[in-house]
């Protein structure tokens, strides 16, 4: 096992920091050291301020996520495409005879085991799913070297890829035990991978290595984005002083405790003890608060008593009504199920169940109605249908509500320079402004806020790939530094 100076050392020529040769070492204001809540971690040794940036990592191996269940091309992520094919020697699925071209390396692995039955009948989605792995291959000694000093889940679920695979390959013993210590490195320490604003392509996941030293917080002091190469680039979200560890968030920023604290225990197996899980508010938010079960209680939030605990019962914090655990599992399998039934697809269902029928059971903070204000959010202006000039001005008003809710519940958090924070500050800002472009006399008391929102959302997103494509287009028009007239400044929108 690696010392932490040996890692860090490690670790800053791989970023670039670090050139053997010449002993040259660039500024880098953190290490790697033994963490407080297990393992190693990434310190700062040094203040550092929010919003600077702490690395720039890239992928050691990349590949279709293991949950996606639609076929795709193995190079480009398209899955929307009639002329799908198998490749006759590797049986990977591609869209083109460029994407054809630029599979060699993968093709070359697979290509080298004796099949055990014809190409036509191995299960595209096994490679798919599998393809991460199998690039673990090609990898450098130096390479390996690194992915091994990273942690890795070695239960049975772990690398169950693999053994899927097996049953289309003849695999050496050798090759076998690589791919699957690659699959337990990966469901450690990978990263979903951004796609491009608006494109629907297939969700990759990468081994990160730098960022996967990275410990969990549900508080988290990090943020990252991707740019149009997949390199990840990691960023403060807030000040961060020396000597404190750097987290980031390996569940859903906007979860409740007991659903983030689930998942992190099924996929990650640790229980989370952070400062937010320990507070049953959630520092205010109360995302995981459920409606009082007394009839004449109308203002009370039912929230655990010991949220660390998943057997403490839940009392409500206005008429103090106490609920065991088994009965507020029952609740949240419920809930489960109710929400099983919606299609995301169908905007109108969603917003009639959101408005209508979900209030009734848990309040309009609990994490649950927070997922379907974003869901409306993200597709309101921008899907056939609902597009910023079809917006009834009721659904523009309701944007602008939700948008403004969602910012207070991750201020509350400390997050306003998070992605997500970044996407919710566009989409402020777009609801602003086509009000403003609606109504023309209501120009001058928006006009602040159009250019403070969209000011906040280019500073986040600028870079990123997951970016809106009008960004800069409307940070350079209708943002703080523009002098251009009114109606020129709005002509973009009818572009």
């Amino acid at each position: 096992m690696l010392s932490s100076n040996q890692l860090t050392q490690m670790v800053h020529k791989y970023l670039g920091l670090y050139n053997s040769t010449d002993c040259i070492q660039q500024i880098c204001k953190w290490t790697v050291r033994e963490s407080t809540v297990g393992g190693r971690g990434i310190i700062a040794t040094e203040d550092i301020l929010c919003g600077e940036v702490l690395f720039v990592d890239r992928p050691l191996i990349f590949g279709p996520r293991c949950g996606n269940v639609i076929r795709g091309c193995t190079v480009c992520s398209k899955f929307e495409d009639d002329g799908f094919f198998k490749c006759s020697l590797c049986a990977l699925l591609l869209c083109s005879t460029e994407c054809q071209d630029f599979h060699t390396d993968d093709c070359n692995i697979i290509a080298g085991w004796k099949k055990k039955v014809d190409i036509e009948e191995i299960d595209e989605i096994v490679m798919s799913h599998a393809l991460a792995a199998i690039r673990a291959l090609s990898l450098n000694q130096e390479q390996k070297q690194f992915m091994s000093a990273l942690a890795a889940h070695t239960l049975p679920q772990h690398g169950g890829e693999i053994i899927k695979l097996k049953q289309y390959f003849e695999i050496p013993e050798e090759i076998e035990k690589d791919m699957i210590f690659a699959c337990q490195a990966l469901d450690t320490n990978a990263f979903q991978i951004a796609t491009p604003y608006g494109k629907k392509e297939m969700s990759l996941r990468g081994l990160y290595p730098v960022a996967g030293l990275m410990n969990h917080s549900c508080l988290p002091n990090a943020t990252y984005s991707y740019n149009d190469e997949r390199q990840m680039i990691v960023k403060t979200s807030r000040f961060i002083a020396a000597g404190t560890e750097i987290f980031t968030c390996y569940s859903g920023i906007l979860w409740g405790t007991t659903t983030r604290r689930s998942y992190l225990f099924k996929t990650k197996h640790f229980w989370c003890k952070c400062e937010r899980c320990a507070d049953p508010t959630e520092n205010g938010t109360m995302l995981a608060a459920l409606c009082c079960l007394a009839n004449e209680c109308t203002t009370g939030y039912l929230l655990p008593i010991e949220p660390l605990k998943s057997s403490s019962s839940w009392q409500c914090t206005a008429c103090g009504l106490r609920v065991p655990s088994k009965i507020i599992y029952k609740i949240q399998v419920a809930l489960g199920t109710l929400i099983s039934t919606l299609d995301f697809q169908n905007l109108e269902q969603m917003e009639n169940f959101l408005m209508k029928r979900v209030t009734k059971f848990v309040p309009k903070v609990n994490h649950i109605v927070v997922d379907l204000q974003c869901r409306l959010i993200w597709e309101f202006g921008d899907v056939q249908g609902y597009r910023w000039h079809e917006l009834t001005e009721s659904r523009l008003s309701l944007k602008l509500v939700l948008c403004r809710d969602i910012l207070a519940t991750l201020a509350a958090l400390g997050l306003e320079d998070s992605h997500l924070c970044g996407l919710l500050f566009y989409h402020l800002h777009a609801t602003l402004a086509e009000r403003a472009r609606r109504h023309p006399d209501l120009y001058d008391g928006l006009k602040s806020e159009i250019e403070s929102t969209i000011e906040r959302a280019y500073r986040i997103l600028r870079g990123d790939i997951s970016a809106p494509v009008d960004l800069e287009l409307r940070y350079r028009y209708l943002g703080p530094d523009c002098e251009k007239p009114q109606q020129e400044r709005f002509s973009i929108l009818s572009i």
